[in-house]
């Protein structure tokens, strides 16, 4: 009877190993790599989208579930894309859960270091509230966070950080809204994907309206 209950035991916890959800960091996919690599489509996580154009294949998370980036909790609204182009990581686009939103940040511009370029814009916001962001961000880029004299309850901080490392662009998107919420996105894109119009939700050329339009040539 023993036996059998131990043999019992041993099978019901390899079931529940090998029924245990997969999880992929998609920080662990680098633009410029071989897509095969990370087998995208045996993970069960991504729908795959093959465009009319032979030369890319896009793989989509709709809800991000069971996605993290290096740990971070994803948001499950918004999605993840990643971009196959010509076999290789043509772009990396995803967004971080609103409550990670601010370690999200941290973490990027960590890993990328100091931005090419910066944009800052206005948020008026209640200043209590957004006290706890305001010192985050005065931390993550000291010199792009500041409290507007004569502005209640205003302050400037940095919309988008914009890297360019040589060979990919990478852009961080911040916007804080009333009662301190906060929305942010990450792309991530080969010059190559990018100048050859393969990447969903990006032009080239740059349109002149852009804040980026005298960096992605």
């Amino acid at each position: 009877m023993k036996t059998r209950l131990f043999g019992f035991l041993i099978v019901t916890a390899l079931f529940n190993i090998c029924c245990e959800s997969k999880t992929f960091d998609v920080a662990s996919v680098s633009p410029g790599e071989d897509a095969k690599k990370y087998n995208f489509e045996s993970t069960g996580l991504f729908l795959k989208d093959e465009t009319p154009e032979k030369n890319i294949v896009q793989y989509y998370a709709d809800e991000n579930k069971d996605l993290t980036y290096d740990k971070i909790p994803l948001e499950k609204t918004m999605g993840t894309r990643i971009t196959v182009y010509k076999g290789k990581i043509g772009a990396v686009d995803t967004n971080a859960d609103e409550k990670y939103a601010l370690e999200f940040v941290e973490k990027i511009v960590g890993k990328n270091g100091k931005p090419t370029a910066t944009v800052k814009d206005q948020a008026t916001v209640e200043a209590k509230s957004v006290q706890p962001i305001f010192e985050k961000l005065k931390k993550i880029s000291p010199e792009n966070v500041s409290w507007n004299q004569g502005e209640k309850n205003s302050f400037t901080y940095p919309t988008s950080f914009f890297w360019d490392d040589g060979k990919n662009y990478s852009i961080l998107s911040i916007a804080i809204e009333e009662g301190g919420r906060i929305r942010n996105k990450y792309v991530t894109v080969t010059k190559e994907a990018y100048r050859n119009n393969a990447v969903f939700g990006l032009q080239y050329p740059t349109p002149q309206g852009s804040p980026w339009y005298n960096y992605m040539k």
